[in-house]
């Protein structure tokens, strides 16, 4: 009997010095959009008109104006993949958000980061 492999769930997180700002199921993002442009072509098929306006359930460019114009506050965006749900996630982060950000900086795809070690000068 072949493995299955378990669904791994795709985040877009949102995190500054603060804590998590937010948090988006890309999944769930990808589905409104392909179910959107299948609708469409069903109507272009059938002569009927349809909605020129494409979804955007995650309003990417509006967050990365959002970092840049507050990179006081460290901000990192990332995407993830983990077999957490986005609910563990949210916990993870309430209940000690380091652990979780060191995985997330190792194995998630960074898109925005104003993160820098901060390597502390000695005074001598």
């Amino acid at each position: 009997m072949p493995l299955r492999k378990k669904k791994l769930n795709r985040f877009l997180v949102v995190y500054d010095m603060l804590g998590l700002e937010s948090i988006f199921d890309v999944n769930e993002a990808m589905d409104i959009v392909e179910n959107h442009e299948k609708d469409s072509v069903w109507k272009t098929l059938k002569g009927e008109s349809c909605d020129k306006r494409k979804p955007n359930p995650i309003p990417l460019q509006m967050i990365l104006l959002r970092a840049r114009t507050n990179s006081h506050r460290n901000y990192e965006i990332y995407s993830f993949e983990t077999s957490m749900s986005m609910n563990e996630v949210r916990k993870e982060f309430a209940r000690e958000p380091q652990p979780i950000v060191n995985w997330i900086r190792k194995n998630g795809n960074k898109i925005y980061s104003d993160y820098s070690k901060s390597n502390k000068q000695v005074i001598r």
